[in-house]
């Protein structure tokens, strides 16, 4: 018997049963692949039903692609995004899936022209067809209903001119007989305008307009802009209340628990934001790797005293830039890092990452990431080396680097 004709004579109820178990653990790949094997070998009048299963596990690849180029994009991966949503159009099958992955990527070709363009500037054509690729379908058919002059006003938010914006916005209010998402821009506007208290009031009642079921993206951004306001206010409570209005918001997303999670940590609650992230990782399993998820992680695991898990997420996060051929390291990764290597006499480790943080993007702090390089590998007698990079942190050191200075002189001179 040929190997193809051994591929496709399976049983077909066996393989659909291996199938089924793989579709329900969101291994819609392999399981995709294991209906259509079934298929292949089933009878002329079962193929249908087989086939319909090939098309949701095709919505289920797509999905997850859709949800991992919003990841990228949320850490500024525009390239990596554009991969994902491609890929999502090339085995989707729901037409709401794939006009939602059309107009994301229609909206990151816009912006790459404008950015490919010889002029800065984007048309205003072009500011809407990116805007319009983000609204959900309750808030796209509510802005259709205000005509051109909510247009204009959005478009005068994007030029910066944000007084006539919120006025604009505001006689469209004034006007409007049921408004919700209206409330929405009407905050974004007032907090551009530096109206804070109008801009709280604004995305609250946005929030109070929505029916339970409806908001998606645009509760979670509002919870998430009410938290942050609060939290500048030293309202820790009323920021907790926040974050948890964006968790309802989207209960299976990994987002609104990393925001929450990072919130806790950096008011030093270690155990409770580890506790939120971890269910922030398990959530982002059927999404891409986020790397501010495993540096949050890191934070937090150092915080509570567990050195060996914080490496283990920092040198993740090293990992997910350097198998995309980026050296440009978040310095809030590599510096922790570095120091807990050298807390356990890694010093080669340690010195690495400081010569990477040398010559990133981190432009500022490059004297003092000459100066730890060079001392680390003065320990190490690499004395040539050290020289160098001292040299450098020497010739880097701006008018308020005196302390720093003087460390740097200390070791030129030892």
């Amino acid at each position: 018997m040929s190997l193809l004709k051994k591929l496709f004579s399976a049983d077909p109820e066996a393989l659909e049963k291996k199938a089924d178990a793989l579709y329900a653990s969101g291994d819609f790949g392999p399981a995709k692949l294991a209906y259509e094997k079934a298929m292949a070998a089933s009878p002329k009048n079962a193929k249908e039903a087989f086939a319909e299963k090939v098309r949701r596990c095709a919505d289920g690849i797509a999905r997850r692609r859709i949800e991992e180029a919003r990841a990228y994009l949320a850490q500024g991966s525009i390239e990596l995004a554009e991969q994902e949503l491609d890929g999502a159009l090339e085995v989707v099958s729901d037409p709401s899936l794939r006009e939602q992955a059309q107009a994301m990527l229609d909206g990151l070709e816009a912006q790459e022209a404008q950015e490919q363009a010889a002029s800065p500037e984007m048309t205003d054509e072009e500011r809407i067809a990116l805007l319009m690729g983000q609204w959900e379908e309750a808030q796209a058919n509510e802005y259709e209903s205000y005509g051109d002059g909510f247009l204009e006003a959005l478009l005068a938010i994007q030029r910066e001119e944000f007084d006539e914006a919120r006025v604009q916005l505001e006689a469209l209010l004034a006007e409007a007989p049921s408004p919700r998402y209206l409330w929405l821009e009407v905050g974004r506007a007032r907090l551009l305008g530096d109206d804070v208290s109008g801009g709280k009031a604004a995305l609250q009642s946005f929030l109070d307009a929505l029916p339970e079921e409806e908001g998606g993206e645009t509760k979670l951004a509002a919870n998430l802009a009410l938290a942050r306001l609060a939290d500048e206010a030293e309202q820790f409570e009323e920021a907790m209340h926040y974050f948890e209005g964006a968790v309802h918001a989207l209960p299976e997303d990994y987002r609104p628990y990393l925001a929450m999670g990072a919130f806790l940590r950096s008011k030093a609650h270690g155990q409770e934001a580890l506790d939120v992230l971890q269910t922030s990782l398990e959530l982002s399993k059927t999404a891409g790797t986020d790397w501010r998820l495993l540096e949050e992680l890191g934070l937090a695991s150092e915080l509570v005293g567990k050195p060996d898990d914080a490496r283990s997420f920092f040198n993740q996060v090293i990992e997910f830039f350097t198998q995309r051929q980026v050296t440009d390291f978040p310095p809030s990764t590599a510096t922790p890092l570095a120091k807990l290597y050298e807390a356990e006499g890694r010093l080669d480790r340690a010195a690495d990452l400081y010569r990477a943080l040398s010559k990133g993007s981190d432009k500022d702090q490059h004297a003092l990431y000459h100066y730890e390089a060079g001392r680390l590998l003065r320990s190490l007698g690499l004395d040539q080396e050290a020289r160098r990079m001292l040299t450098r942190a020497e010739a880097l050191l701006g008018e308020s680097d005196g302390e720093l200075g003087e460390k740097v002189a200390a070791l030129l001179n030892a």
